[in-house]
């Protein structure tokens, strides 16, 4: 084979090793993260509880069994600490709204629990997370950033509320929901708010509901404020419960109009009796 002949040979590999690697370098079209992969199914998970035999670790490397956490609702934010997005967002916008909610207080009436999914995540990576969010223990009571003790417990603990997440080694990042979960004082789940659509009303709808029975006297006119709402599981979110106000209003019409014919009879007899 002649020189030339080894020139267009060398040529011909080089070009078919480049488009080669070329075309496994370059993404698919399904490279994206399908959301509805976070998609929870809502009414299927409502009722289901936290753990009982659960036990968390708190930021000065304290133990804390979880039926010794705090009687009374509470939110659960499922988070990992080392995050530099959407779990700082969702922190903050929690903490944000909680400011606006005002039939209820924290502490009093409810708490906030931070728990990691991440293995990785220690007591250092706690302290970072809390001080980037402006958390520090004394400013911010009745808020909890805690660790499983037992890392092989995140995973059947985060499936058993349907909250599912991966890691992506080329992203170096985890892909989760931006939802939190409201729970009642016994630790089951009372609602899911996705964060990133909520209100501080639907949060503070979704803690009277997970009050359940467990009303102070002064928070019972709030309770009855909120049967005027129904969460909507399209939406993620409260919104007017119109046959409520329906109801209402055929409710008055119809006494109105009960009264009103009891008024003109009552005149009618009366002229009557006069002319007699």
């Amino acid at each position: 084979m002649g020189c030339r002949n080894w020139i267009w040979l060398c040529l011909f590999i080089w070009m078919a090793g480049a488009a080669e690697a070329l075309a496994f370098s370059k993404p698919t079209e399904n490279s994206e993260i399908d959301p509805n992969l976070f998609r929870i199914d809502q009414e299927k998970f409502l009722g289901v509880r936290f753990g009982k035999d659960v036990t968390l670790i708190t930021e000065d490397g304290g133990l804390l069994p979880f039926e010794q956490f705090p009687e009374r609702p509470f939110i659960l934010v499922p988070a990992y600490y080392t995050c530099d997005g959407s779990c700082f967002t969702v922190g903050g916008a929690l903490r944000t709204l909680l400011k606006d909610v005002k039939a209820l207080r924290i502490v009093d009436d409810y708490n906030v629990l931070f728990v990691s999914f991440d293995k990785n995540d220690t007591v250092n990576t706690i302290d970072s997370f809390r001080k980037y969010l402006g958390l520090s223990k004394e400013q911010t009571p009745g808020w909890y950033v805690t660790l499983f003790r037992d890392p092989e417990r995140i995973q059947p603990e985060m499936a058993r509320f349907g909250y599912k997440f991966f890691w992506s080694p080329r992203d170096k990042t985890f892909f989760h929901p931006t939802v939190i979960l409201i729970m009642n004082g016994e630790g089951r789940v009372a609602r899911y708010l996705n964060i990133m659509n909520a209100t501080a009303k639907d949060i503070e709808l979704a803690l009277l509901e997970a009050k359940s029975n467990q009303f102070k006297p002064s928070e019972t006119l709030d309770y009855l404020v909120s049967l005027c709402y129904s969460y909507n599981f399209k939406e993620g979110r409260y919104t007017v419960n119109i046959p409520v106000f329906i109801g209402a209003g055929s409710f008055v019409l119809g006494i109105g109009l009960l009264l009103g014919s009891l008024g003109i009879y009552r005149l009618i007899h009366r002229r009557k009796n006069t002319r007699q």
